[in-house]
């Protein structure tokens, strides 16, 4: 059956998701609830295989079915089947359809509204009792969520989803009665859909070309591979679809399948390695060892070899694929199968011998002893081991749905997190308003119960204000809460004496508030306190005061991250933006430096009305300018982002920047041919990953066609016209590891202060303490202490004149504030942003990757001052305060 759902259904989940729907289809005849022999003939007669349909077998090398085929086979099987149900959920970053298909029994299909209804009845047990959780599991069968193909160019298992569906459509046996029966499949056929047009599309299209087959950039328009590590902010709409899905199903086991490089075991299944994290409930990791160990056998069974187990490290933080999923009481089952060459093409080992490991352990029992892999073994894979974790789903629907879905939350509401804390606390009085309404809007997005102070309290010791926040840790989503909440310790587990230690992928720590920069308080103790429950987080409401005189002007405080959307509204109206180069006394209070002032033109207000208001920021008035020194932003400053073909940070820092309405382009290589750089760009930004043979060498044109041509090497004519960019009064920015690129471009006088031994030095990707020079313009708005992001990235030291520190790590004291840090002492006073004189021109170095994820938000305004500040004009304390001379009563530049 082919179907839409309401749009504002999902939208209600989310918040900001708006859907996009399609007609429905009415559904066809369907065979009753019995599965008769001459039904199933006929059902198995109205399908066509997936052979007949893409005109080759699924794993047939060289072969991939693109995803609108995909698409277009999933709606067909629903049309012509009683057991399988189609909807359209909405449209993703670049437009494409994000669907899901739900595989049951008719009769399961039919009461799909009471069994979403039990599953949202379990997931709340301060309404249901244990005897009316143990009767619902009864009543109900567990939902099985499977997701194929985030990463886009795991293209196998995106192939085997069409036999996978052809089978529960069609076959009549012992096994799909079972799981028909007993459990709905709700299949996102990708997560990612984009990426698979992207990959498929390129493969299929450069096909009896010279040109490489594989895809060369992001598979996603942001975050190309990182589209699996956006479980906290949520930012893409393929994460929220994702995050609306589970809230609406609650799905006991969530299959999320993978593929991994070619050189380890063929698959692996649980159970994970790793350490984890005290929030991820017990029975999460013990429910999916089981499904993983029910797979290993089911493999066995086939004839299958080279399966391993006891690796992949998921469940200390939320990157990978685990996310949101298990706090709620949703198993995750992660299949990893190894790749091939290209994507479709044979892997062969080139000396003959067996691929993968051959050494027989607990975790390899038998090693696969081939020295061949192909497309066609991953689909076969990947069928079994989906085939394996559906049937353990069916046969444990009751123990699953009370086990998982029930008694996690009620373990919260019962007894609270392990950590033992009472609850946390948010300030009412914050530096960043607007930082705060994102934290707490991602945690209302994830049903954490929010309440509010009606009056005055003291907890711990402290009094909080009427507004502050409190979130108790007794509820259902108690450990969620506490996990993006809390600060981190991670711990030095090692599996040997001289083994390195056990790390996470790339995160040692998830803490939104030091993140973003709100001032939380984790509070052990109970505490009284008058409350009220927040039904819906919404952004500070603010009213723009009254017009001041002729001679007045607006003022906009920097602190906040929030100030970026406001500047770049100013900036896209021509609207004149300058800066206080000192603090200020003014009516009403006092200013720091770096405070914008604004004249107070009817233009002027406009864009400060709609512009504050977006992101909850009070604009002040002053009767008079301030007199103060400051610095007059270039109107429309021109940036250019050089992100890099295929590099994810890049990618993220376009979806920061158009977020945020900054006017940038991507800096290309035709951009070069002018005769300055100059000519184009005011600020360029290196993105973190951008290396001189990125820049020189670039993307090869022999392998990738005229389309990609903004990627093209620039040789050494182009190296050198960015360092006379610079020269000739332009402002380079570089992010991480770029810093070593533009230290190398422009001869800085800096050399790196960390080792490179990860036994001497090691943060996992860790919150470390930073003290800033708030008078340095690229630190205005910034507090003089704060944590900053720090993962394998590297730290500066001065060597010569002509840098000046903007920021760096405590020379005295704790450095890390949340996370892991092994060799405290190779980073004590290191620096970690730096500003240069260069020629005419301005350079900044930030060794922390600053904009890492699009996560660490407290730290943006070091990004967005430099951008602006390179360009900006001096304006001494008697222009400042003559605003209005100096321009129209629109806000227009007045001639000079």
């Amino acid at each position: 059956m082919l179907k839409t759902r309401p749009p504002l259904l999902y939208a209600a989940c989310v918040g900001l998701v708006a859907l996009v729907g399609s007609t429905a289809v009415a559904p066809t005849a369907t065979a009753g609830p019995g599965l008769a022999e001459t039904a199933v003939t006929a059902r198995a007669t109205a399908i066509p295989t997936p052979e007949q349909h893409f005109g080759f077998k699924m794993g047939a090398e060289g072969k991939l079915a693109g995803y609108p085929d995909v698409l277009r086979y999933m709606k067909l099987v629903a049309e012509r089947s009683d057991r399988v149900d189609y909807e359209t959920i909405g449209r993703t970053t670049m437009g494409n359809e994000y669907a899901t298909v739900l595989i049951s029994a008719p009769k399961n299909l039919r009461r799909l509204d009471r069994l979403v209804e039990i599953n949202q009845k379990l997931s709340d047990p301060r309404n249901t009792s244990p005897e009316q959780a143990r009767r619902l599991a009864e009543e109900g069968v567990p939902f099985y969520h499977l997701e194929a193909t985030i990463h886009s160019s795991e293209v196998g298992n995106g192939q085997a989803i069409n036999d996978i569906v052809h089978r529960l459509a069609t076959e009549d046996s012992d096994f799909t009665r079972n799981v028909l029966n007993n459990s709905v499949i709700v299949l996102v056929p990708s997560q990612n859909p984009d990426g698979q047009h992207l990959i498929i599309d390129h493969f299929n299209k450069t096909a009896g070309t010279n040109y490489r087959r594989t895809y060369p950039d992001l598979y996603q328009k942001y975050t190309g591979h990182d589209d699996n590590r956006d479980w906290t902010m949520f930012t893409q709409i393929e994460a929220q679809y994702r995050l609306a899905l589970e809230k609406k199903y609650r799905p006991a086991i969530v299959h999320i399948m993978h593929q991994k490089g070619n050189t380890g075991s063929r698959i692996f299944v649980p159970p994970y390695g790793g350490i984890t994290s005290e929030n991820v409930p017990a029975n999460m990791s013990s429910s999916v060892s089981a499904i993983g160990q029910h797979a290993a056998r089911s493999l066995a069974a086939a004839g299958k070899t080279g399966v391993g187990s006891l690796d992949y490290h998921i469940f200390w933080t939320l990157e990978q694929p685990v996310g949101f999923f298990p706090f709620t009481g949703s198993g995750v089952y992660l299949t990893e199968i190894a790749s091939v060459t290209d994507y479709a093409y044979p892997q062969v080992s080139s000396d003959g011998r067996p691929l993968g490991p051959q050494q027989a352990r607990m975790s390899l029992i038998e090693p696969y002893r081939s020295n061949t892999w192909t497309l066609a073994d991953i689909v076969d894979y990947a069928k079994i081991a989906t085939y394996a974790g559906m049937e353990y789903t069916a046969d444990n629907g009751r123990e699953l749905l009370y086990d998982n879905l029930y008694a996690v939350p009620h373990e919260y509401m019962t007894k609270g997190v392990p950590a033992g804390s009472y609850a946390f606390v948010v300030d009412a009085d914050q530096r960043d308003p607007y930082a705060t309404f994102e934290m707490l809007q991602r945690l209302e997005w994830t049903q954490v119960e929010i309440e509010r102070a009606t009056s005055e309290f003291v907890a711990d010791g402290k009094r909080y204000g009427a507004g502050s926040y409190v979130i108790k840790m007794r509820q259902p989503r108690g450990n969620w809460a506490h996990q993006v909440l809390g600060t981190d310790k991670y711990p030095e587990v090692r599996d040997c004496t001289e083994c390195p230690v056990l790390l996470p992928y790339a995160e040692a720590t998830t803490s939104l508030p030091l993140q973003l920069g709100v001032d939380v308080a984790e509070i052990r103790a109970p505490f009284q306190a008058s409350l009220e429950r927040v039904t819906s987080v919404k952004l500070p409401q603010v009213t723009m005061p009254p017009a001041p005189g002729d001679r007045g002007a607006y003022l906009v405080r920097p602190e906040s991250y929030g100030t970026i959307q406001i500047v770049s509204a100013l900036q896209d109206a021509n609207i004149p933006t300058f800066r206080a180069a000192k603090g200020f006394s003014a009516p009403g209070g006092s200013y720091p430096a770096g405070t914008y002032v604004v004249p107070a033109t009817p233009q002027a207000r406009n864009v400060l009305a709609t512009a504050s208001a977006k992101v909850g920021l009070q604009v002040t008035a002053v009767a008079r300018a301030p007199r103060v020194a400051g610095v007059q932003l270039k109107p429309q400053t021109r940036v250019g982002l050089f992100r890099g073909i295929g590099n994810m940070p890049g990618g993220w820092d376009m979806w920061q920047f158009d977020q945020y309405g900054v006017n940038y382009d991507v800096v290309a290589a035709q951009d070069f041919q002018r005769k300055s750089l100059n000519e184009l760009y005011d600020t360029i930004v290196l993105s973190h990953g951008i290396s001189k043979d990125d820049i020189v060498e670039g993307l090869d044109p022999k392998e990738y066609a005229e389309e990609y041509s903004w990627a093209y090497g620039v040789g050494d004519k182009g190296w050198r016209k960015l360092q006379q960019f610079v020269r000739n009064g332009g402002t380079l920015l570089a992010i991480g590891s770029s810093v070593a690129t533009v230290q190398e471009l422009l001869n800085l006088p800096i050399k790196p202060a960390l080792p490179d031994d990860e036994d001497q030095f090691v943060t996992g990707g860790s919150l470390l303490h930073q003290e800033f020079d708030p008078d340095n313009p690229v630190a205005w708005g910034m507090p003089e202490s704060w944590p900053v992001w720090l993962y394998d990235t590297q730290a500066w030291e001065l060597t010569g004149a002509g840098g000046t520190v903007v920021s760096n790590y405590p020379a005295e004291g704790e450095v890390l504030a949340s996370g892991y840090l092994r060799g405290a002492e190779h980073i004590r006073g290191a620096v970690n942003t730096a500003s240069f004189t260069v020629g005419k021109g301005q350079a900044v170095t930030y060794g922390s990757e600053i904009t890492f994820r699009t996560l660490p938000r407290a730290q943006f305004n070091l990004l967005y001052n430099a951008i602006y500040h390179g360009p900006a004009a001096e304006v001494d304390a008697t222009g400042l305060q003559q605003l209005r001379t100096r321009f129209g009563s629109d806000g227009a530049l007045a001639a000079r």
